[in-house]
């Protein structure tokens, strides 16, 4: 194929994409002082590509492991909708990956044939975005499909198929979209806050109505319109040769998106100056209505100022600090239970949202009204010196978590590569990342104030309430391909080499002498330390119900001489799970020092007190006894009772149990819980291993507590007895149109190896029903399937998802047909299609430090030696398909069957069932 000339330079200097920081470099054997965040300058070194087509494509360097990413921004979203025709974009988005260029199978078949271990795409108010992560040597092959798919976005879509992805469109609207509200809480979210004919007033992901009434020409005249490479930014970022990637984006991109002559003068893309955001006129009344949520739930938003620029930085100020702010809320109103926060930023204007989720929904009005006092309270600069120095102490403190929040997200690679190509793409200027962190960093107090009191008064809010019930959807067809069009062929390469080196860390373990372990994975790349600590226990251990949940939730940290986490800009987290619990910790690599001494004290205060518990009874008990009737909560209860019977793993602690536990009991079960020999403590980052070991021994080794030994680790149960018929569980969720399956079973006791083949059978059976149910038939918008394994070596798999009501019979016929062809015969090419995306997946997921903490916690809390983690690609390999099938048949023996749905319609599905 003939290749046009280029004019780019051939003498070229990378740019540096830096991480600007003020940093503090010192050698001394102290920790630093509070305040400060050390840490040594980070670069990524760049090159930018200005094609005369007009196609703006960037390359970082980032070789901490051999994984790239390649993020497509397309500048067109749902707000370049027709009149009518909401949605199409989001279809568009969709059909691009059933998308065939000259005869190859789809772009989904190619992708998983690249060895690309993450991929997926979303549409937003202005953009398109399409990502993937794939080994280094993949990336020819992924630019030159992205070229052929953003250049013919919808090659290949036969009528048919554009039939069955809009249903499976369909089914998304009916689950939680892209947002993470349900249903279409964000339309009437935008409705609300933007003036009629405003192009974000109208719903994103569109209506079923809208939906019903696009055609595949409408999709196509979309694609001609908006996929043109001056609408289009690219960045690629990971390990890329920056010498040498010139003449693979021209070997492998279509010469019409390179182009020939001068580079192509692109029009702005945002305006110099910016209109003044336009917003609805003040409500007369608030907006009421119905979705599958549990407990009624009020949304406030703000209008803001336009995103993707410098001056947007103190949104993202806002976004990161709002939430701390408003929890006084709760404590002022006894029917709010939870309060998160969201920022949507579009470049006309961007929304700021509030979700308050209510236990009982008695006076919606009243309780928006203590959240807009917490608004108020927040930014209200009181005239006293005092006051005033308080509050600019404050600032600092959230600022610094602000800062260190930043860095430690540039550790995601994909994150970085994504908010690059956003940033890119709007201002078409490639520093706008590394500006949009300087303004961040030099945000002040006074700036921040002056933005909330101009955008943020009560009289710009605007409310609407969503209270539990259905929404019934729109009759769909029963749109199905008539075979599987691109039956899957092995792959000439099994394996990559990035897809086993990706792993190939240290690790070493320390036994310190009061009993807890600690282990050290160092990883260079990126000055962040992150640390974790599991405790063995969580919500089934305990003599009594509800006494862990209870604990768990009144715990907190009595003591805090080694400081408070944003005295250095650190991240706290928490998570609370069926056999374990754990704490962390996160922050820049020079304050690692800080990091122990504050773990230190965490795990040997924690406690819980009387008021506490009190508090949790009138606040917060009445939301989890209203969520105890929610029908996905019964149904994962009634799952576990099938699954473990009388076991410690079936008990799943409700409202009523909660309410019978004492302050004291809880107490006695941190006391219990917290003590070395319980825990096991990792530390992944960029450190220095003989100072991070004697840290740990200092401050983690000093702790003592309770006995020399872990708490009691539950004996997995015997296997259920074989039985000729699936044990089938109903929840009613009256008028749902979709239907939530599960397919459960119990799998005998976990091993290392056994892991690697249970963990087989959730992605061939993932694959087989969502290619099935949703590629080909359009009745979901997918499956997906896990294995469990708990402390003790207990151990489940389960394959779930949401169909349409209507093909309820066909979608649970579907799946047990899959379970039991899989007992008789494992084709040895669906083996190696699974094999290798777990090997993919895997090679992509351990980038950051974050992902090394959790795994090796994760492998330590099974019981299973730290080496199981890098051991883990050459256990998959060892998997063969005898036995899996074995596996199958046994599963198939014992397999669950759990429904939720309107019972009228599923009591007929389950009467088939049983017949012969």
């Amino acid at each position: 194929m003939f290749r046009p000339r280029v004019s780019l330079p051939s003498v070229w200097r990378p740019r540096a994409a830096v991480v600007a920081l003020t940093l503090l470099l010192s050698a001394c054997a102290t920790l630093p002082q509070r305040g400060q965040i050390v840490m040594r300058d980070v670069a990524f070194p760049l090159r930018d590509f200005r094609f005369p087509s007009g196609l703006r494509v960037v390359v970082e360097q980032d070789a901490r492991s051999p994984v790239v990413a390649v993020v497509a921004v397309v500048g067109a979203g749902g707000s370049s909708d027709p009149g009518g025709k909401e949605g199409l974009a989001h279809v568009v988005e969709h059909l691009a990956f059933r998308s065939r260029h000259a005869g190859s199978p789809s772009v989904w078949r190619r992708l998983e044939a690249s060895g690309a271990g993450f991929y997926n795409a979303s549409t937003s108010l202005d953009y398109t975005s399409y990502e993937t992560l794939g080994p280094k040597e993949a990336l020819p092959v992924l630019l030159k499909l992205e070229g052929q798919r953003l250049a013919a976005p919808l090659a290949g879509v036969s009528p048919e198929v554009f039939a069955v992805e809009r249903e499976v469109v369909r089914n998304e609207l009916r689950q939680r979209n892209e947002t993470g509200y349900v249903g279409q809480v964000f339309s009437w979210l935008n409705a609300a806050a933007f003036p009629g004919g405003h192009p974000y007033a109208r719903p994103l992901a569109g209506t079923h109505e809208s939906l019903s009434a696009l055609s595949l020409s409408d999709a196509q005249r979309f694609a001609r319109a908006h996929y043109r490479p001056d609408n289009v930014t690219l960045v690629i970022a990971g390990d890329v040769d920056l010498a040498a990637v010139e003449a693979t984006l021209r070997a492998n991109l279509p010469e019409a998106w390179v182009g020939t002559g001068a580079p192509l003068a692109l029009e702005a893309r945002l305006p110099a100056q910016p209109a003044a955001p336009a917003t609805t006129p003040a409500q007369k009344s608030v907006p009421v209505f119905t979705a599958a949520v549990p407990t009624p739930e009020v949304y406030l938003s703000w209008v803001l100022p336009r995103g993707f620029d410098e001056s947007s930085a103190v949104q993202d100020f806002v976004r990161a600090t709002f939430g701390q702010n408003l929890w006084g809320a709760v404590r002022n109103d006894g029917d709010i239970a939870d309060i998160s926060t969201n920022l949507i930023p579009g470049t006309r204007a961007s929304l700021l949202v509030v979700r308050v989720r209510l236990s009982r929904g008695d006076d919606p009005t009243r309780s928006a009204g203590k959240v807009l006092d917490q608004v108020q309270n927040a930014w209200v600069q009181e005239i006293q010196p005092g006051s005033v120095l308080g509050r600019e102490f404050d600032f600092q403190a959230t600022r610094r978590q602000v800062v260190t929040g930043m860095v430690l997200e540039s550790e995601d690679l994909m994150s970085r590569t994504e908010r690059r190509a956003l940033l890119t793409h709007f201002t078409q200027d490639v520093r706008s990342y590394t500006r949009s962190q300087v303004a961040l960093m030099g945000l002040g107090g006074g700036k921040v104030t002056d933005f909330s009191y101009q955008w943020l008064q009560r009289d710009r809010v605007r409310m609407i309430v969503v209270r539990p019930g259905e929404v019934p959807g729109a009759a769909t067809a029963a749109a199905t391909l008539s075979a599987d069009e691109e039956p899957w062929t092995t792959p000439a390469e099994q394996v990559t080499p990035s897809m086993t080196a990706a792993l190939d860390s240290p690790v070493q373990v320390l036994k310190l002498d009061n009993g807890m372990e600690v282990l050290l994975a160092p990883r260079p790349g990126l000055p962040v330390v992150r640390i974790g600590a599991a405790l063995g226990g969580g919500s089934s251990y305990g003599a009594k119900s509800g006494v862990a949940d209870l604990a768990n939730w009144g715990s907190f940290r009595e003591s805090w001489f080694e400081g408070r986490p944003s005295d250095w800009g650190l991240h706290s987290t928490s998570s609370f799970q069926r056999d374990h619990l754990r704490v962390g910790i996160s922050g820049t690599a020079g304050n690692v020092g800080n990091m122990l001494a504050m773990l230190a004290e965490q795990l040997d205060s924690t406690r819980t007190s009387e008021d506490v518990v009190r508090f949790y009874r009138e606040q917060v008990l009445p939301w989890r006894q209203a969520v105890d009737s929610n029908p996905e909560l019964l149904a994962e209860r009634h799952l576990q009772k099938a699954l473990y019977g009388t076991h410690p793993f079936a008990r799943e602690a409700t409202g009523a149990d909660l309410a019978q536990v004492s302050w004291t009991e809880a107490e006695a079960w941190l006391k219990d819980v917290y003590r070395p020999a319980n825990t096991v403590v990792v530390i992944a980052g960029e450190f220095d291993v003989k100072e991070v070991e004697g840290l740990a021994r200092k401050y983690l080794g000093g702790w003592s507590r309770g006995k020399a030994a872990p708490v009691a680790t539950p004996a997995a149960p015997e296997l259920p007895a074989a039985s000729s018929e699936a044990t089938v569980l109903l929840s009613p969720r009256p008028g749902a149109s979709q239907a939530q399956v599960q397919l459960a079973c119990r799998l005998p006791t976990a091993t290392p190896e056994a892991e690697a083949r249970y963990a087989l059978m959730a992605e061939l059976i993932h694959n087989h029903a969502s290619g099935e149910m949703r590629s080909r038939r359009g009745a979901t918008y997918g499956f997906s399937a896990r294995p469990w394994l708990g402390r003790g070596g207990a151990a489940h798999l389960v394959l779930e998802g949401a169909v349409d009501a209507q093909r309820m019979g066909e979608g649970i016929s579907t799946v047990t047909q899959l379970l039991a062809s899989f007992g008789k015969e494992v084709p040895e090419h669906a083996l190696e299609r699974a094999r290798r995306g777990m090997l993919a997946s895997q090679a992509v997921s351990f980038i950051s430090s974050e992902a090394w903490v959790n795994a090796l916690l994760t492998a330590r809390v099974r019981g299973f030696e730290p080496d199981t983690v890098t051991r883990r690609p050459a256990l998959l390999q060892t998997v063969t398909a005898e036995s899996l099938r074995k596996e199958f048949e046994g599963c198939f023996q014992r397999p669950v069957v759990s429904i939720t749905a309107d019972e009228g319609k599923a009591r007929p599905v389950i009467q088939a069932m049983s017949q012969p």
